[in-house]
C-alpha cells in the first residue's frame, strides 16, 4: 500500500512538473527596430551629416533605449562613397533584432559628369580641333569636375570648380607637361554652364612658348 501511495505521489510530482514547465514559455521574438527617417539618404560631399537614428521596442512593446550603431565602411563626409548604417537592439531574453540604412556622400555636380562632344577653338589665332571627352565628378571635393584632356591635349587633365548653384564654373591655374613639342603649359579659365542642356563653356588662357586665348566648349552626349 506504501508502495502505491508514493508511486502515486510521484506521478502526481511529475505531472506538476511537467504541468508548470509546459507555463513557461520562452520567447524568441526579435526586437522590432524602425528608422527614422528613409532608408536611402544622399548627404552633399564635403557637409556634415546627422543621423537621424532609430528606435526599438520588444515584442510586448517595450521600449528599448539602447541601440547600437555601426557604419560601413567609416563614415566620412569627404569621401563619395554609399556607407550602410546599421542599427541593432536586445531584448531582456537576448533577441536581437537589425535595421539598415544606406548614406550616400555625393558630389552635387556629378550631374554634369559623362561623356561629352568637345570642341577648342582659337581666339588669339586661327584653330579649331574636335574630340570625344570623358568628364568625371571629383569623389573629394564637391562642385569639382576633372577633366581627361584638355584644349586637345593629351596628358592635360585640369580640373574646374562650379558655383553652387552650377551655372558658372572657374579653371584655377594649373600646368601640365604635354603637346607636340612637349612643354610646361598653364592655364586658367572660367565660362558658363548650363545644367539643361548640359554643356559647359570654359574661356581660357594657355601660357606656354607664347601667350594663347580660346574658348572649349563641352555638350554632353
Amino acid at each position: 500500500m506504501k508502495k502505491i501511495s508514493l508511486v502515486f505521489a510521484s506521478i502526481v510530482l511529475i505531472a506538476g512538473l511537467c504541468t508548470i514547465s509546459s507555463c513557461t514559455k520562452t520567447n524568441s521574438t526579435p526586437p522590432t527596430v524602425t528608422l527614422v527617417g528613409n532608408a536611402t539618404m544622399t548627404s552633399s560631399l564635403n557637409a556634415a551629416f546627422t543621423d537621424p537614428g532609430a528606435t526599438a521596442k520588444d515584442s510586448k512593446g517595450t521600449v528599448i533605449t539602447s541601440i547600437d550603431v555601426t557604419v560601413v565602411p567609416a563614415f566620412n563626409k569627404d569621401l563619395a562613397g554609399d556607407y550602410v548604417y546599421t542599427y541593432s537592439a536586445t531584448d531582456a531574453d537576448g533577441n536581437k533584432g537589425t535595421a539598415t540604412r544606406t548614406v550616400t556622400v555625393a558630389n552635387d555636380a556629378k550631374v554634369l559628369a559623362g561623356t561629352f562632344s568637345a570642341t577648342d577653338d582659337g581666339i588669339s589665332g586661327t584653330w579649331h580641333f574636335a574630340w570625344t571627352e570623358t568628364i568625371t565628378a571629383s569623389s573629394t571635393t564637391n562642385y569639382r569636375l576633372i577633366f581627361s584632356r584638355f584644349a586637345y591635349y593629351t596628358g592635360c587633365s585640369p580640373y574646374i570648380d562650379l558655383n553652387t548653384a552650377m551655372t558658372s564654373c572657374n579653371l584655377p591655374q594649373q600646368s601640365f607637361t604635354c603637346g607636340s613639342p612637349a612643354m610646361v603649359r598653364t592655364f586658367t579659365g572660367s565660362g558658363p554652364v548650363n545644367t539643361t542642356t548640359k554643356v559647359i563653356t570654359v574661356n581660357l588662357t594657355e601660357v606656354s612658348d607664347n601667350t594663347y586665348t580660346g574658348v572649349d566648349v563641352f555638350t554632353k552626349q
